[in-house]
């Protein structure tokens, strides 16, 4: 079965790892001033990757990616063209990516266009040997850290090694570790097969 606590869990450390990412780069540098007043934007990165890394658990990070990022101080807000967030755990490593993201209130991030989270189920160091993987694909997916909640109203497909379910619309309650399939859902079950 899907392990539904992982992934939220790791949708709510990329949220948070993308609010520190933007905390720590909203300084503004005297030199580039008037370029950054010629946007509406309070900076701009191209081509970034960002790494953050748990001190006392030193199996645990993140890695973002994207093409580009552009913050507006005023409005708590920013912009992401192809995001690619990598979240580390001891014994799980969860890859998420998109078309495009955005943050509003520094609370909210929206994941759109071929929205795709493979939930690996071992260590990092041990990616070539992937064997038991667990995959969410839809088109848009809003997260917010204030109500802990994952939503969407499109097609969601998750796929696990026996099994894929689909159905429209996604509700989760990382408060109550709880998720909802919401309409026209759908199932399919693959027994492992045996060796002999």
């Amino acid at each position: 079965m899907l392990n539904n606590r992982f992934i939220l869990f790791a949708l709510a450390l990329s949220a948070f790892a993308l609010w520190f990412v933007v905390q720590q780069s909203s300084q503004e540098d005297p030199e580039n001033t008037s370029t950054l007043q010629s946007t509406n934007y309070s900076w701009q990165l191209f081509d970034s990757t960002t790494w953050q890394f748990d001190k006392l658990e030193n199996q645990q990070g993140s890695i973002i990616n994207a093409k580009t990022l552009f913050y507006d101080d005023a409005a708590k807000s920013s912009d992401l063209t192809e995001p690619r967030i990598v979240l580390i755990q001891a014994d799980k490593t969860l890859f998420i990516s998109s078309k495009t993201a955005n943050t509003l209130n520094d609370s909210e991030l929206q994941l759109n266009g071929d929205v795709i989270l493979m939930q690996l189920e071992q260590p990092v160091q041990e990616l070539g040997q992937i064997q038991k993987n667990k995959t969410l694909k839809t088109q848009r997916i809003t997260y917010n850290s204030k109500t802990e909640k994952i939503t969407t109203d499109q097609q969601v497909e998750i796929i696990q090694p026996h099994a894929s379910i689909i159905g429209t619309g996604l509700e989760i309650d990382l408060k109550n570790s709880r998720y909802q399939l919401l309409s026209n859902i759908k199932g399919e079950y693959r027994p492992a097969q045996n060796p002999n």
